[in-house]
């Protein structure tokens, strides 16, 4: 019943996160938190897994479909966004070894639902202020901090990665989707040698980490689909729904986190 459960949340989650740039972990986590069938560091690692396996497939569908994609800012971002991973996931272990799961799970939520609550008030500010950022260095800057907040949080980092591509590289919420999910393929696949190369690898079922890689992989396609056909007004619509409602998810997690 949970694996199905946990299939169900992540092929929504990461249908949502191709489509409008939201990767899924957002999604995953704060909700399999909210279930409170396995340990953070079990969760963190599913939704690491299920969120680098959409961010493949859903990458590999834009290229098939030819969508417009400038390699060469996806590699100078990823840069930033490997190096911010494996920042992001030594802090997570650290902090694991100071706070109990319950609090450091609470931690996480508030960080998160007041970075979503910021990003929301962002992406819908109309003319809203924005950077068209072409040095190198401040685009492997702006990777290393992505790359930490979504490994540290756990959660891929997609709506703040949109929020922050549309005001440091003057994107539209559109692009801002594709290159969000490809910069978390980077900074999960750094999170993920990590956390191999370290020995910290949870104990997880191996059904449970296949169905929700297959989830996330089916999630991908479809929402690459889904991103190629929708204008910017649509996917800018669902993008403030979802995460508003991510954001309420991770305030409640937060608050039942501290006071337990």
């Amino acid at each position: 019943m949970i694996i199905a459960l946990y299939g169900v949340i992540i092929i929504i989650a990461t249908m949502l996160g191709a489509f409008v740039g939201l990767g899924g972990g957002v999604i995953i986590k704060p909700l399999l938190d909210l279930i409170g069938h396995d340990s953070i560091d079990v969760v963190n690692f599913v939704s690491s897994c299920a969120v680098f396996s959409m961010s493949i497939s859903s990458t590999v569908k834009h290229v098939s479909a030819k969508t417009k994609i400038d390699f060469k800012f996806v590699v100078t971002i990823s840069i930033g966004a490997v190096l911010g991973g494996i920042g992001g996931s030594a802090l997570f272990d650290y902090l694991l070894t100071v706070f109990d799961n319950g609090m450091l799970k609470a931690l996480q939520g508030l960080i998160l639902g007041l970075l979503l609550v910021l990003s929301v008030i962002y992406v819908n500010v109309k003319n809203a202020k924005s950077f068209n950022v072409k040095n190198p260095v401040g685009i492997v800057f702006s990777g290393l901090v992505l790359g930490f907040t979504a490994s540290f949080l756990g959660v891929g980092g997609g709506p703040i990665n949109v929020a922050f591509l549309v005001l440091f590289f003057s994107m539209t919420m559109k692009d801002a989707a594709v290159y969000s999910v490809a910069t978390i393929f980077f900074s999960q696949l750094s999170k993920l040698i990590t956390i191999g190369i370290s020995g910290t690898v949870p104990s997880v079922s191996g059904i449970t980490l296949a169905v929700a890689i297959v989830c996330a992989v089916s999630g991908g396609i479809i929402g690459a689909k889904m991103n190629k056909k929708f204008n910017e007004k649509k996917i800018r619509s669902i993008f403030t729904i979802v995460v508003a409602v991510i954001a309420g998810v991770n305030f409640y997690n937060a608050v039942t986190g501290f006071i337990s």
